[in-house]
Order: C-alpha cells, then sequence, then structure tokens
C-alpha cells in the first residue's frame, strides 16, 4: 500500500512540477516552444538536403547523407529559434496587455495536461502487454491515479483515425479519377486531331491523284491531236 501511494503522489508531484513550470513559463511560451519543435521537424525533413547544398561549399562536404543530416539540424534550431523568439514576443504583448495572470493560469493547466497524457499514453501502452497488465492490475489495484492514467491513455490510443484516413484516401482517389478524366479528354482529342490530319492527307491524296490523272488525260489528247495532224499531212 505504501508504495502504490508513493506512486500516486510521485506522479502527481511530477504533474504539478511541470505545472507550475508553465505557469512561470506561461501558456504562450509553453504552446510556441510545442509548435516550434513540430514545426521545426515538419519544415526540416522537407528542406534538409537544400539547406545542406547551400552550407556544403562553406564546410567542404561532399558526402550526400552527411550534407543532408547537418542541413537537418540547421532547419531544426533555425525554425525552433524563430518560433521561439515569436513565442516570446507574444508572451509580452500578453503582459503588456494585461492577460499576463490569464496566460500564466492557462500555462499551468496546459504543462500539467501535457505530463499527465504522456504518463497516460505510457501506462495505456504498457498495459496492451499482456506481461505488464497483470503485473499493474496486481500492483496497482488500489492506486487512485492509475485508473485515470489508463483511461485517458486508452481514450487517447483509441482515437479512430479511419475517418481522417478515408476522407484523405477520398481526396487521393477523386484527384486520379479527375487527371484520368482529363486525360481521357486529351487523348481522345488527340485521336480525334489525328483522325482529322489522316483524313485531310487522304484528300490531300486522291486530290494530287486526280490532279496527276487529269494531266496524264490532256497530255495523251494533245498527243493524239499531233498525231492526227501528221497523218492529215
Amino acid at each position: 500500500m505504501q508504495d502504490l501511494a508513493m506512486f500516486d503522489v510521485i506522479i502527481i508531484l511530477i504533474t504539478l512540477f511541470l505545472g507550475l513550470k508553465g505557469f512561470f513559463k506561461g501558456f504562450i511560451k509553453e504552446v510556441f516552444a510545442l509548435l516550434g519543435i513540430i514545426g521545426a521537424i515538419f519544415v526540416a525533413s522537407r528542406v534538409s538536403f537544400d539547406v545542406g547544398q547551400i552550407v556544403a561549399p562553406v564546410l567542404a562536404i561532399e558526402n550526400s547523407s552527411t550534407i543532408k543530416l547537418i542541413g537537418f539540424i540547421i532547419s531544426v534550431v533555425a525554425v525552433w529559434f524563430i518560433v521561439y523568439v515569436a513565442g516570446i514576443l507574444v508572451s509580452k504583448i500578453f503582459s503588456l496587455s494585461g492577460l499576463g495572470v490569464i496566460d500564466r493560469l492557462f500555462g499551468l493547466v496546459f504543462g500539467a495536461a501535457k505530463i499527465f497524457l504522456i504518463f497516460s499514453v505510457i501506462a495505456s501502452a504498457l498495459y496492451s502487454i499482456d506481461s505488464f497488465r497483470k503485473s499493474i492490475d496486481e500492483n496497482f489495484k488500489n492506486s487512485i491515479v492509475m485508473p485515470h492514467l489508463l483511461s485517458v491513455g486508452e481514450f487517447i490510443m483509441k482515437i479512430d483515425t479511419s475517418v481522417i484516413t478515408d476522407n484523405l484516401d477520398d481526396s487521393v482517389k477523386e484527384s486520379v479519377n479527375k487527371m484520368a478524366d482529363k486525360a481521357k479528354v486529351l487523348k481522345d482529342t488527340s485521336d480525334i486531331l489525328s483522325g482529322n490530319q489522316n483524313q485531310n492527307t487522304d484528300e490531300d491524296n486522291a486530290r494530287q491523284a486526280q490532279q496527276l490523272e487529269d494531266e496524264k488525260t490532256v497530255e495523251e489528247k494533245r498527243e493524239n491531236d499531233i498525231n492526227n495532224e501528221k497523218n492529215e499531212d
């Protein structure tokens, strides 16, 4: 029972401590710090090679993997720093506008909720493993905090993302179908133009053949006239 109480106390103290940290930092800084990390990774994963190509001549690096790694690190640091500075500026504006207390209170809630959610996901992930589940059921059955961690973590991990995935799939399929329709229209147009060109070519050939035939007929008639004149002489 003492160990279980100690577990509850440790979780609560850590949650409150990080909540107080969020209180002193403020909600704005907490959010911008989180967005800075996520945004930095998101951006860096897409521009790392380009950034690496810029600094490669300066550092005399030729290996593509090293170039990409250095570009990723530089991109992460740069984006995170920009977002962090933006968070400080916005937080200053809130403080000057008299909303500093509200910012700190929301920072307290955000900081505590963030670490509690992390603990919840970890607890739920461990509980999904049979060996850990038996141990948790036996050793934490009287815990006050553990049931809340498991319920919140289970809720988070069971969020149905299939709707989002299906919507994305539908959007992709719709885009592909539109592209296929456009390609079909272009192909049909090309076939029509090609058919017209072939038809025009056939007509031109027939016209040229008829012209040659007419010229040949005229030439034969002229020769006959000449022969007739000779015979009369």
